[in-house]
């Protein structure tokens, strides 16, 4: 026990002594982790979007005036038999005509327009969801089916992939902006740590040489430097933690709403806080530790 509390008191003695060093070696580690926690909201925004929008996209297909609902029926049993179809919805020509004059009650041309036709002048339609928008291809050809084909008078696919498309290569580039940055700023750590070390011995160099003399081991003359390293890591998670948190449970209200609770950063940080923030931790630590080692390996001969 003497010998460890004499290791964490080396330790704080080495980070107290180059304070400026150590702060901006645990400053460079929160930014960092800041990179990674950005990536990770980036991750989370971008899958609600691209759910969100996959949610509305559907295909509708309207059939002629006058086609028979047993036919209408087999196109639909048809379709629910397919593997790729999340969902069939049928609307027969009198919610269709319903639906049309509730849209259209403020405009009286429209609706006298439907007096003079005299009958309605809507047929069934379907309106198809896929379980993925990859599927949607399969469907429209589905709907070439030579039993009902000819009873289709338009198709209407709510055509959502240009946007999914420019979503998905945006996402892209931010994800691949973000690991640079994340990149950049992980490798300036790892020299920040080595010069911090490796001015720290030279600074206690005399030190060094009186443990020697009086026959320090080399793990004990090592250990504070490993324990300031941890100690680097610690205090980056901690602070980058402090500043992420409070971002993410005031933007989580909003998100949540846009998205229609698609995205809860509260229930991933918060939640999850132990897991993401330790697995943090242990990333810094493994950086940190291995930039001290190798530092040690190089200017501490013991």
């Amino acid at each position: 026990m003497s010998a460890f509390f004499r290791i964490i008191k080396f330790a704080s003695q080495h980070f107290i002594r180059n304070f400026w060093l150590s702060l901006a070696t645990v400053s460079i580690l929160v930014l960092t982790l800041l990179t990674l926690d950005i990536l990770l909201v980036l991750n989370l925004t971008a899958s609600a979007a691209l759910k969100n929008i996959e949610n509305r996209v559907d295909v509708s297909a309207s059939f002629k005036i006058g086609t028979e609902e047993s036919d209408v029926q087999n196109a639909v049993s048809y379709l629910r038999s397919l593997v790729e179809v999340k969902d069939v919805v049928l609307n027969t020509p009198e919610e269709i005509l319903t639906e049309f004059k509730t849209k259209h009650a403020d405009n009286a041309t429209i609706l006298s327009s439907l007096d003079e036709v005299g009958e309605n002048p809507f047929g069934y339609r379907l309106v198809i969801r896929a379980n993925s928008v990859d599927n949607y291809p399969l469907i429209l050809e589905a709907l070439d089916n030579p039993s009902f084909r000819d009873k289709i008078e338009a198709k209407n696919f709510s055509d959502h992939e240009a946007l999914l498309t420019k979503l998905s290569d945006v996402t892209n580039k931010i994800h691949l902006f973000g690991f640079l940055l994340f990149a950049i700023f992980l490798s300036i750590a790892v020299l920040i740590v080595l010069n911090t070390v490796r001015v720290t011995i030279f600074v206690h160099r005399e030190e060094i040489a009186i443990m020697r003399l009086v026959g320090a081991t080399g793990w004990f003359i090592r250990a504070p430097y490993l324990v300031e390293a941890a100690a680097f890591s610690f205090l980056a998670v901690l602070i980058s933690a402090a500043i992420i948190v409070p971002i993410v449970l005031t933007l989580d209200p909003f998100f949540a709403s846009y998205f229609e609770s698609a995205v809860r950063f509260k229930d991933f940080f918060i939640g999850q806080a132990p897991l993401v923030f330790g697995l943090e931790f242990v990333g810094a630590a493994l950086v940190c530790l291995g930039s001290t080692a190798l530092a040690m390996r190089k200017y501490l001969r013991v």
